[in-house]
């Protein structure tokens, strides 16, 4: 009788120790660094390291300590990953072969849903499920409701490929470059019999990955532990087993403590040169260590405050090249663009006139209203008076002309009324651009960036001028119709042609009353009327005018009522006008379309990234979404090109 009391209390006792969920690996204490956030560094040496305490229960921060190449770190800031700014990710593994078909799956769909409500709204999740082959259910993400839908979603059929499924969950981190904590979670009831892989290579895809792994096996027929607990091994998760599916909600919680349990420690950095660091990590005798490559900072030291002041004053390291500040280093940037700005203004426009330059000047504007450059053109502005300015703006005017362009640049430099010569306006350009790019590069310390700017001052400069020009064609042109009926009632009065554009450069506001006064100039030194006012037209790039003076040119020629054919070119090109101006109107809702549509891409692009860069930076790190970006980009503007085309009507 007493041996079968014993009998059955043994029994009972493996009975009730079966029930309980088991680790199939060693659950040694361990620490380890996972990883190592050198983004702040250049900034006062500023580090960031993750750390995961596997298999240590309850952890007390004020026991960790950290050392820098041996030496001991003396401050350090220590906060749980579960309350600190940086997220967890968990990949959700799911056996949906035959074999989990009823109260499995069922355990197991109840137990993620339970795991997916659990997590912060800031932690990402995706589901892999897996029978013949591995199934993305749904990528990494934030919300909820998605990943319970993919949940919902899984139903049993065919066999059991967990290699190959546990590798493409590891594979699913690869094109991860978030700053996340990656961990996979297994589940699983029974022997692989379908993946294309091996245990050895799966167990090493692991391996070689940053991705922590952790194993569940539900107990069934074909049970066999030893092929988890080596992934879970190699991974270095837990490995648990339960025969019982309603016990895996409570895996899954056990899992997601141990998960985090994992400290971030920050901490200013010892090393102020580029050099490779190794940070050991230490608690209750368990140690941590890991290598890295830091960039290294310009330290920036305080002294104590002096008896009257209460701001301690900051000294500049010895042989520093510039200030170690940012802030300084802005505020010379600032002062110095400002200064570069003056002085191309002053180079331009200023200068003491010489005075017999200036009488020059005066002499000559009797012949006209504005000589060819203004009332100023005798003046010797300062690129003139300083040789090596003078010498940089003949040598460019030289390659100018080499190249064909000058003629082209000299246009571009009347139609703007730009009071330059071509060589001074191309060496003012490349002098001021150079500045900007000299200047940006200093203050961000990056050589690219400043090549970037120069560049980029260059066009902006050139589209300035550009602009200018177009903008001078449009007043000229919507002027052109009433120059052309004060000429033609000049005429009529009985002016003859030169005094009637006499009239012209006295009553007609800028731009017109420049250009004919400088026409007026122009015939008075011996020019035919008809050459300076097609002068007018090559400056100003005006075809309208060009009509208008091959008018003049054929009744000079053939005879006739020159006022009237004036008179006959102003109105229709006042009808003209009127057509362009409806035309516009009607066309106006199109240009705002194609404004609408190029730059809300553009707009919503730096939306996200201002207020989740997270979530848009793959577009900029991964290589499918530079491709995508790419694609996009010539879409827009062929997308823009062809709006154009479409609203843009000649008349």
């Amino acid at each position: 009788m007493k041996t079968r009391l014993l009998f059955v209390g043994l029994l009972s006792l493996l009975l009730a120790a079966a029930s309980v969920p088991l680790y199939a690996q060693d659950a040694t204490p361990q620490v380890e660094i996972s990883d190592a956030s050198l983004a702040r560094y250049t900034d006062g040496g500023q580090m960031q390291l993750v750390v995961e305490f596997q298999n240590s229960g309850e952890v007390d921060p004020g026991a960790i300590s950290v050392t820098e190449d041996g030496k001991p770190i003396s401050e350090i800031a220590v906060e749980q990953i579960s309350e600190s700014t940086i997220s967890n990710a968990i990949i959700l593994v799911i056996d949906t072969s035959g074999s989990m078909e009823g109260p499995g799956l069922a355990a197991a769909k109840e137990a993620a849903i339970a795991l997916i409500n659990g997590k912060r709204s800031k932690d990402y999740m995706a589901i892999v499920s897996f029978s013949d082959g591995p199934v993305v259910r749904t990528g990494l993400t934030n919300s909820k409701s998605e990943l319970r839908n993919a949940v919902e979603a899984l139903q049993t059929s065919g066999g059991t490929a967990l290699y190959d499924a546990v590798m493409k969950g590891v594979e699913i981190y690869e094109s991860v470059t978030n700053d996340l904590v990656k961990n996979v979670i297994v589940l699983s009831d029974g022997n692989d019999a379908d993946s294309k892989a091996t245990l050895a290579e799966a167990a090493k895809a692991v391996g070689d990955s940053q991705v922590r792994v952790f194993t569940v096996a539900l107990e069934g027929e074909d049970f066999d532990p030893a092929s988890l607990a080596q992934i879970a091994q190699a991974g270095g998760g837990l490995a648990l087993t339960t025969p019982n599916p309603e016990e895996l909600a409570g895996l899954y919680k056990q899992i997601q403590t141990e998960i985090d349990n994992s400290y971030v420690i920050r901490f200013t950095g010892l090393q102020t040169k580029r050099a490779e660091v190794t940070y050991q990590v230490a608690y209750q005798g368990l140690t941590a260590s890991f290598t890295v490559e830091v960039p290294g900072f310009t330290p920036v030291t305080t002294t104590r405050p002096a008896p009257t002041t209460t701001r301690p004053p900051i000294t500049i390291p010895a042989g520093s090249p510039l200030p170690a500040s940012p802030l300084v280093l802005r505020a010379i940037g600032s002062g110095a663009a400002a200064i570069a700005a003056a002085l191309f203004l002053f180079i331009l426009f200023g200068g003491k006139r010489d005075d017999a330059a200036a009488t020059l000047g005066k002499r000559l504007a009797a012949y006209g209203r504005r000589g060819a450059r203004g009332e100023g053109e005798g003046e010797q502005r300062l690129i003139e008076r300083i040789p090596l300015l003078r010498l940089f703006a003949a040598r460019a005017e030289e390659e100018v002309k080499k190249r064909g362009l000058l003629s082209g640049v000299n246009a571009i430099l009347d139609q703007a009324n730009i009071p330059l010569s071509a060589g001074e306006a191309v060496a003012a350009s490349l002098g001021l651009s150079a500045l900007v790019g000299v200047i940006t590069g200093l203050v961000t310390v990056n050589t690219i960036i400043g090549i970037v700017a120069f560049a980029v001052m260059l066009v902006i400069v050139a589209s300035i001028i550009q602009y200018a020009g177009a903008r001078e064609k449009r007043r000229f042109e919507s002027q052109l119709p009433d120059t052309l009926t004060l000429l033609s009632t000049s005429l009529r009065a009985g002016y003859s042609l030169l005094q009637a554009v006499e009239a012209v450069a006295a009553e007609a506001p800028e731009p017109t009353s420049r250009e004919f006064g400088r026409a007026i100039a122009e015939s008075r030194l011996g020019r035919p009327v008809v050459a300076a006012l097609q002068g007018i037209t090559d400056r100003m790039r005006s075809g309208d005018f060009d009509w208008a003076v091959m008018a003049i040119e054929i009744q000079r020629e053939v005879g006739g009522n020159l006022a009237e054919v004036l008179q006959t070119v102003a109105d229709t090109m006042l009808a003209r006008n009127r057509l362009k101006g409806e035309i516009r109107a009607l066309t106006a809702e199109g240009r705002i379309s194609a404004i609408v549509l190029i730059m809300l891409p553009i707009g919503l692009g730096f939306f996200v990234w201002s207020s989740n860069p997270d979530y848009i930076s793959p577009l900029f790190t991964d290589v499918r979404g530079v491709v995508a970006i790419v694609v996009g980009g010539l879409l827009m503007v062929a997308g823009w090109f062809w709006l154009r085309k479409i609203v843009n009507i000649e008349v």
